[in-house]
C-alpha cells in the first residue's frame, strides 16, 4: 500500500501538478552555449557563436574594471571581428559568476535571434537566488537593445507565452511579507519596442505563493487578489534599458 501511494505521488509530480500556474504555458526553445573564455590580464570574458548573423559570427565580451573609487562594467558586441556596440551594465563580472550558458531564441517573434544572460550575485541562503538577468534583443539594423534587472531564481526561469501570440513574457519573482508570513510574488512583463512593459492586468497577475520550508506551488488563498495587486511592480528591480 505504501509503495502504491509513493508511485501515485511520484506520478503526480512528474505529470506537472507540482507547478506554478505559468509553467503550463508554452515556453521558448533555447540554443545554449557555454564556451566562455577568460583573459585574466584584462578581466574579459568572451564567447563566440558561429553563424549567428547568417554567415557571420557573434562575439560577446563582458568586461569589469574596479579601483578604489570606481567600478565599471561593459558588454561589447562584435559582428565577425567588428565591434558594433558597447553597452554599460551595472553588474560586476568575475570568474565566480560567469558560468551560466548563454541562451539564444526569438523572444519577441520578429524572426531575429535574441540573447539571454544570467549572472548570479553569489550570495548565501535566500540571497543565493539573487541574479542579474540581461537580455540582448536584436533590432532590425542588427544592433541590440539591452534589458537588465535584478531577480530571484534557482537556475533559469523560462519565459512563457501567456496569450499564445508567439511573443514570450518574462516572469519575475520577489519575496514579500504580509501578516506574519512571507510570500513569493510573481509579476509578468512583456517585450516591447520600449523595453519591458508590465503585463499583469492582461493576465490577472501578480500571484503570490506562501514561502514554506518545502516546495509550494499553490497560489495563496490567505491573500485576496486585490491585496496581491498592491505588491505589483511597474518595472523589475533595478531595471535598465539601453538601445
Amino acid at each position: 500500500m505504501k509503495q502504491s501511494l509513493l508511485i501515485i505521488v511520484n506520478l503526480i509530480y512528474l505529470t506537472g501538478y507540482c507547478q506554478y500556474p505559468f509553467e503550463e504555458l508554452p515556453q521558448p526553445v533555447y540554443e545554449e552555449f557555454n564556451n566562455w573564455t577568460e583573459t585574466k590580464q584584462q578581466e574579459n570574458y568572451t564567447i563566440t557563436i558561429d553563424n549567428f548573423f547568417e554567415t557571420e559570427s557573434l562575439t560577446i565580451q563582458l568586461t569589469s574594471y574596479t579601483d578604489d573609487v570606481d567600478q565599471e562594467s561593459s558588454i561589447r558586441i562584435f559582428r565577425g571581428k567588428t565591434q558594433i556596440q558597447k553597452l554599460s551594465e551595472d553588474m560586476f563580472f568575475s570568474t565566480l559568476n560567469i558560468f551560466e550558458p548563454i541562451r539564444i531564441t526569438d523572444f519577441n517573434a520578429d524572426n531575429l535571434k535574441d540573447i539571454k544572460l544570467l549572472i548570479p550575485y553569489m550570495g548565501n541562503g535566500i540571497a543565493a537566488l539573487n541574479v542579474r538577468v540581461i537580455y540582448l534583443i536584436q533590432n532590425k539594423n542588427k544592433g541590440f537593445s539591452k534589458i537588465s534587472y535584478d531577480d530571484m531564481m534557482d537556475g533559469n526561469r523560462e519565459e512563457r507565452d501567456f496569450n499564445k501570440d508567439g511573443i514570450f513574457e518574462t516572469i519575475t519573482m520577489k519575496l514579500d511579507h504580509y501578516e506574519n508570513n512571507n510570500y513569493w510574488t510573481f509579476n509578468i512583463f512583456e517585450f516591447t519596442e520600449l523595453g519591458l512593459t508590465n503585463a499583469n492586468e492582461k493576465n490577472n497577475y501578480p500571484i503570490m505563493t506562501q514561502y514554506l520550508y518545502k516546495k509550494n506551488f499553490k497560489v495563496s488563498n490567505k491573500i485576496s487578489h486585490s491585496k496581491m495587486k498592491t505588491y505589483a511592480l511597474e518595472k523589475p528591480k533595478d531595471y535598465n534599458w539601453q538601445k
